[in-house]
């Protein structure tokens, strides 16, 4: 089944134990058995010789085949019936699925109310009376005055759920994915023990955030599956779209500020509002702990605030339990891929309107592959809280006060978080258009912008067997002949195949602070990188460890340096809080098991230098963009809070030096990522080398001495390799 997870069958070899070989094996016994049970048998020849023993074992050998081949058949069917294409689940027919006899479980402790009513009750909850009375003492404003903003805010924020405008909604989006998506591959397993517990526990659903199509996909997954729909916390920007907010308002949106500040009561309504589905379980609540699109095709670090309110009824012990349910989407290709290249390259995101979506409508010509949703283990808050949270402690707290975080609370919050990110980077798959891009980018990087197609096509399968042996789940289908024209075509346009040749086009500039050369250049490899980028999470443990081993290190030595390249990667990639020993631990065993890294006399020896110049490749991009990023703010940085400038500012400062820095054929699409170029001056933050305010409006250093330090050592650990596959 197309898009069901597979291994590379010409790569397989080494992929693990083969069942062939002890069917083989075993043939073998049997043959053996068979033959010294007749005495009267000639070896030398005659009539039960040598001949006989040939088409024996040849009979044998065509039964253990006829077995392997049924064998691998289950296996098949198997996977394909753990596995289901949305597009086509239920009813063929659009309208007969948006029609559909609808009876998701109800949880056990809900009570049924209008979205009218849910508003009502927040307002005259114990939490916004108080913050109101409290207001009141403050500002000096009237009760009646704050009562009508708070109603004002609530009319603004709440959803206004329709189950007739959901149907109708769900079945235009299903005829438009028909249209788009080649296929949407669903784990059938996640979402039966979703359904099962969702009328057992309050739901919390947090998703990827790749796309503006992540929640449309939740929603329609949910319906297709009679589980109740979520309400979801979405941004305020989708509001202010002419009919679209209204639309996604009626399918469970709500709608809050992407900032708060300190504004009390707007903080009041928005933690009741969203505790009241959780309490009553009126729905799944969605959110995502990202807290926005990750524009870099790795998962952004998570935020805590709305994890956070959204426990606060399980520490306050108005729920027994809160199950969460981790979801992965793997997008083949997301629909809004050059404008998050765009966004990188520092030109301003379109804002979202209805007359932007109508123009958009060219994306209905385009295929977008196929796409990948798995529901994660479902996490239980009851469980993982034994012997971490306190519930007892807020028991003490007079109910006239309102609670606050307890440090062991954000702890566990924090961890758990983490916990979450790592359970969805688990889950997800890996299409070989990221391999292919990996493999361009290391031909770039030796000044090749084209490839031989047999060539691209052999460097394509090396690198799928590497990641298939380091554990990546990798989408390969074995009913297609060729992968390489498909993985090319989810590359355009920026990638393209002619005349026997795979070419990376170079874009026109559109951009006034860079050059021309750079910017034709860079939007192919940051384009290229996101893609790559896809597969890191995979291994970037290993390709530090590869980073270290340069020349063979004691343990200590190695163990040391990985902590600190941990350390300053923090922001880049996901590492679960105080578990570097373990991390390490678990990757080299890996590399030594796999022969790639050999340990004898307390040293290190990385033994395949391909592999490891492979690895080093995929983390040099990221290294050496920190490596310039810091030797322009030890120059230019100012060193006090009277010549402070922006975050944004001096991210673009750095862009345009290092622009400039770099001829054209050495420049990494990295280099002027300004994702990649703000987490590196937050690593100076972490480390407490810069001062950046709250708001990333006031940014200078405060530890020029330690910070020049800090750059030496650091360069000594990164020497760029370039890849030759």
């Amino acid at each position: 089944m197309s898009g069901a997870r597979r291994t590379n069958p010409l790569l397989n070899e080494s992929a693990g134990c083969d069942p062939g070989a002890s069917l083989q094996s075993s043939a073998l016994s049997t043959a053996r058995q068979l033959y010294c049970a007749e005495p009267q048998c000639n070896i030398t020849g005659g009539e039960c010789g040598g001949e006989g023993f040939e088409d024996l074992m040849e009979e044998l050998s065509v039964a253990d085949h006829e077995e392997d081949v049924e064998e691998k058949e289950a296996e098949e069917k198997e996977e394909e019936e753990s596995v289901e294409n949305l597009l086509f689940h239920g009813h063929r027919s659009d309208l007969k699925w948006c029609m559909k006899d609808y009876r998701p479980p109800k949880y056990t402790y809900v009570r049924y109310r209008i979205p009218c009513a849910i508003r009502e009750e927040v307002l005259q909850s114990n939490r916004v009376r108080r913050v109101i009375s409290m207001l009141c003492k403050q500002t000096g404003r009237s009760q009646e005055q704050l009562d009508t903003e708070a109603s004002a805010i609530l009319e603004e924020m709440g959803h206004e759920f329709s189950m007739t405008i959901l149907r109708c909604i769900g079945g235009l989006i299903r005829k438009i994915f028909k249209q788009i998506i080649t296929e949407v591959t669903v784990h059938k397993e996640g979402i039966k023990e979703l359904r099962r517990l969702s009328s057992q526990k309050p739901l919390l659903l947090i998703p990827t955030h790749r796309s503006y199509l992540d929640f449309i996909l939740v929603t329609w997954l949910l319906y297709s599956y009679d589980i109740k729909t979520p309400v979801i916390a979405a941004g305020q920007d989708f509001m202010f779209m002419k009919g679209v907010g209204a639309l996604l308002r009626r399918c469970g949106a709500y709608f809050i500020r992407r900032s708060f500040g300190k504004d009390k009561l707007y903080w009041a309504l928005f933690t009741e509002y969203t505790q009241t589905h959780i309490i009553n379980g009126d729905a799944p609540v969605e959110f995502f702990i990202e807290g926005t699109r990750s524009r870099t095709g790795k998962s952004l670090q998570p935020k805590f605030g709305m994890l956070t309110i959204a426990l606060e009824p399980f520490f306050d012990a108005r729920v027994s339990d809160v199950a969460i349910c981790p979801i992965t989407l793997s997008y083949e290709k997301t629909v809004e891929e050059n404008l998050h290249v765009r966004e990188l390259m520092g030109i301003p995101k379109p804002k979202e309107s209805t007359t932007g979506l109508i123009k958009a409508r060219a994306i209905l010509d385009n295929n977008y592959g196929r796409i990948h949703v798995k529901a994660g283990k479902i996490l239980s808050v009851y469980d993982m809280a034994v012997g971490k949270v306190d519930r007892k402690v807020r028991a003490l707290v007079p109910r006239a006060v309102i609670p606050s975080v307890h440090p062991h609370e954000r702890s566990f919050v924090n961890e758990l978080a983490y916990k979450v990110l790592i359970e969805q980077q688990a889950n997800a798959v890996v299409f070989p258009c990221s391999a292919l891009a990996a493999v361009l980018l290391a031909h770039i990087k030796n000044k090749c912008w084209s490839v031989d197609i047999c060539k691209a096509e052999s460097e394509l399968m090396w690198v799928c067997d590497l990641l298939i042996k380091l554990g990546c789940n990798l989408i390969w289908d074995k009913k297609q002949h060729s992968q390489i024209d498909h993985v090319v075509h989810m590359l355009a346009p920026v990638v393209s195949s002619d005349g026997g040749r795979v070419y990376v086009h170079k874009s026109p500039p559109t951009t006034d602070h860079l050059s021309s050369s750079v910017f034709r250049q860079c939007n192919s490899l940051i384009s290229l990188g996101r893609r790559r980028n896809e597969f890191m999470h995979i291994v970037i443990h290993i390709a530090i460890i590869a980073k270290i081993l340069f020349h063979p290190k004691s343990r200590d030595r190695t163990l040391n340096q990985y902590s600190r390249l941990r350390d300053i990667l923090q922001y880049e990639f996901i590492f679960m809080p105080d578990s570097f020993q373990s991390d390490f631990d678990r990757n080299v065993q890996k590399l030594i098991e796999l022969k790639l890294v050999s340990f004898s006399n307390n040293v290190y020896k990385f033994i395949d230098m391909k592999v490891k110049d492979f690895l080093v490749s995929l983390i040099d991009p990221f290294l050496v963009t920190y490596m310039d990023s810091w030797q322009f703010c030890i120059s230019y940085m100012p060193r006090t809070l009277q010549h402070s400038q922006s975050l944004k500012s001096l991210c673009t400062r750095i862009q345009t030096y290092v622009s400039v820095l770099y001829c054209e054929p050495y420049l990494y699409g990295e280099s002027i990522n300004l994702n990649v170029i703000e987490n590196s001056i937050l690593v100076l933050a972490k480390l407490s080398l810069v001062s950046i305010d709250k708001g990333k409006s006031q940014v200078y250093c405060i530890d020029p001495f330690n910070f020049s330090n800090m750059i030496r050592e650091f360069a000594l650990t990164i020497r760029p390799i370039t890849a030759k596959l």
